[in-house]
C-alpha cells in the first residue's frame, strides 16, 4: 500500500465514525482531533504528519485563511524581538510589555498603532522578502531591515509542503458549548511551485502575520513570544500554489 493509499484509506475510516468530539476547546481543536484520530503525535518539527504528507483540517469556511506554514524571520538575528520592541504597542493590562500582531499583504500597506504601515517587499533581485515599515504620516519607508531570504522560504515550502492533505469538516456545538467535527472531505495537493509562491505574493493572494507577543511572568518576562507568525492563504485559492490537485470523498 503506497502512502497515499493509507492515508485516504485513514480518513474514509475516520469519516465513517460520523461526528466526533473535539479534542481540544480552541480554533485548533480541529486539527488536533483529526490528527488524534489517525494517529499523529503533536509536534512543532519541519515535517510531514503523517505518510510523507502534511495534515491541515478545517472547518467548512471557504472564507478562511489556511496556515501554509509558520517560521521566524531570517534576518536579522533576534528579528521578533526588534519588530515588538521597535513597532510594537504596550498589552492593556501590563503596559510595560509590548505586543505586535498585523496582517501584511505585497499589494498595499495596512496601518498599524496610528503611527505605522506594514507592508511586504518581494525584491526578486537580491532575492528577499522584506517586512517593509513605513510612516504613516509621511507614506515613506523607514525600514527594511527584517525578512526572508528566497532560500529559507523554498526549503520550508518544500519539505513542509510538497505533499499535503487538506481536510474539511461540518461542525456542530451542544448545548454546553463543546464542539464536534465530521470529517467528511479532503484534498490532495501535491509538488508545490515557489515561483507560485512569490506569484501569489505580489497579488496578494498571500497573506503574511506578525503575531509576536510577550512572556508575561516567570523566567522568560518580557522576552518575545512567537504566537505563530507565517503566511495564509484562502482555503479558495490552495490549488492555485499546486500542480497537482485531487479530491476525495
Amino acid at each position: 500500500m503506497t502512502n497515499k493509499q493509507l492515508i485516504i484509506k485513514e480518513f474514509r475510516r475516520i469519516k465513517k465514525l460520523g461526528f466526533v468530539k473535539s479534542r481540544r476547546r480552541s480554533n485548533t481543536g480541529i486539527g488536533k482531533t483529526f490528527e488524534d484520530y489517525i494517529g499523529v503525535e503533536e509536534n512543532n518539527i519541519d515535517k510531514p504528519d503523517f505518510a510523507g504528507y502534511e495534515i491541515k483540517a478545517h472547518r467548512d469556511i471557504s472564507s478562511s485563511y489556511v496556515t501554509l506554514f509558520t517560521k521566524a524571520p531570517s534576518f536579522p538575528k533576534g528579528a521578533n524581538a526588534y519588530l515588538k520592541d521597535t513597532y510594537g504597542t504596550p498589552y492593556e493590562n501590563n503596559p510595560k510589555l509590548k505586543r505586535i500582531h498585523t496582517s501584511l499583504f505585497a499589494t498595499q500597506a495596512n496601518s498599524y498603532g496610528n503611527k505605522y504601515a506594514f507592508k511586504l517587499i518581494n525584491d526578486r533581485q537580491e532575492k528577499k522578502l522584506y517586512i517593509g515599515v513605513y510612516s504613516l504620516k509621511s507614506k515613506k519607508l523607514i525600514d527594511i531591515s527584517c525578512g526572508y531570504t528566497y532560500e529559507d522560504l523554498k526549503k520550508v515550502l518544500n519539505r513542509k509542503l510538497k505533499s499535503l492533505f487538506y481536510v474539511v469538516a461540518n461542525t456542530k456545538t451542544d448545548s454546553k458549548g463543546k464542539e464536534s467535527f465530521h470529517f467528511t472531505k479532503a484534498y490532495i495537493y501535491e509538488t508545490p511551485s515557489f515561483t507560485k509562491f512569490l506569484n501569489m505574493i505580489d497579488k496578494g493572494f498571500i497573506m503574511y502575520d506578525i503575531r509576536i507577543g510577550s512572556y508575561k511572568s516567570g523566567k522568560n518576562i518580557g522576552k518575545s513570544h512567537d504566537h505563530g507568525s507565517g503566511f495564509r492563504i484562502l482555503e479558495k485559492n490552495l490549488k492555485k500554489l499546486y500542480s497537482v490537485s485531487e479530491s476525495i470523498e
